[in-house]
């Protein structure tokens, strides 16, 4: 596991019950809670663990992670994120507990985190311990399974190509005309199909894929149909075009929708060469996942 991974970039803890335990410290000095007491045995050193994890700052879910790591004797290489990891090899199977990282203790801050003051929280949660023999296995299944899902995507590309050239014929001849919604930015938006889900907040990660192309012809730029996975988008913090920001945030997930995007809203006057000319216009087909 990267360290990165504890503030980069998929199952959501839900933290249940009253606290076990707090005020602990780890033996780096940073603080840690266990609000949620697993069975069995201390997790041996070599093993590996699957966990939960919602990066949380104050009462702001900034992302939710599952990932799996394993248990080393003695861990060095994580930098300032020793100490959590380190932490792991004091759990038992089933444990949840909390680590609050003071804001300061950042080498440098993420993208996102310049104006925080207070502790970022680590919920984190211990599903399944295993060896490495039962490891190997899980790891297989699970690429399996990403594989699969891939590729049902893969398999969408064509029926989605046809459905949104259909859609721009149409908006080209006027027919779209009173769908759209519109924001004081100059973006405008038809939604599709709306989704049930929560509208994702500024600095939450959000999944989407999309079709971009150009407003002047209709040609596709790119898109991640194709590929079969969508992109992550830390939303409102000036990682993608202004239009992305602004437009996601206006969209449930789930929600199935096309924005069109003034080239202010785009890669402006510079467009991004050479697949996008000076000045663009652009329109992007996009799914917000669940």
């Amino acid at each position: 596991m990267n360290h990165k991974l504890f503030f980069l970039a998929l199952s959501l803890l839900t933290v249940i019950g009253c606290s076990m335990s707090g005020g602990k410290k780890t033996e780096g000095g940073y603080e840690y809670e266990v609000v949620r007491k697993g069975a069995g045995d201390v997790i041996p050193a070599n093993s590996f663990v699957t966990y939960n994890m919602q990066i949380a700052y104050k009462d702001s879910i900034m992302q939710t992670i599952s990932n799996s790591m394993k248990i080393e004797e003695n861990p060095q290489n994580f930098g300032e994120f020793n100490s959590l990891v380190r932490l792991f090899g004091k759990m038992h199977q089933g444990d949840s507990f909390h680590f609050y990282f003071p804001i300061d203790s950042f080498k440098q801050r993420p993208p996102g985190f310049e104006t925080f003051t207070e502790p970022i929280v680590y919920r984190i949660g211990i599903t399944t311990v295993m060896d490495e023999a039962r490891f190997q296995a899980f790891s297989d299944s699970m690429q399996q399974a990403e594989q699969a899902k891939r590729q049902l995507v893969i398999d969408r590309f064509p029926e989605v190509e046809a459905m949104v050239k259909a859609n721009y014929a149409t908006y080209k001849q006027g027919g779209l005309e009173g769908q759209f919604q519109s924001t004081a930015s100059g973006l405008r938006y038809i939604i599709h199909e709306e989704g049930t889900g929560e509208m994702p907040q500024n600095g939450q990660m959000v999944s989407v894929h999309y079709y971009g192309m150009l407003d002047a012809d209709g040609s596709m730029f790119d898109n991640s149909f194709s590929r079969g996975a969508p992109i992550d988008v830390n939303l409102g913090q000036g990682m993608v075009i202004k239009g992305w920001d602004e437009g996601i945030a206006l969209l449930k997930k789930g929600t199935k929708a096309t924005l069109y995007l003034p080239s202010a809203l785009g890669y402006g006057p510079t467009g991004q060469p050479p697949v996008i000319p000076e000045n663009a216009d652009l329109i992007f087909y996009v799914e917000v996942q669940e």
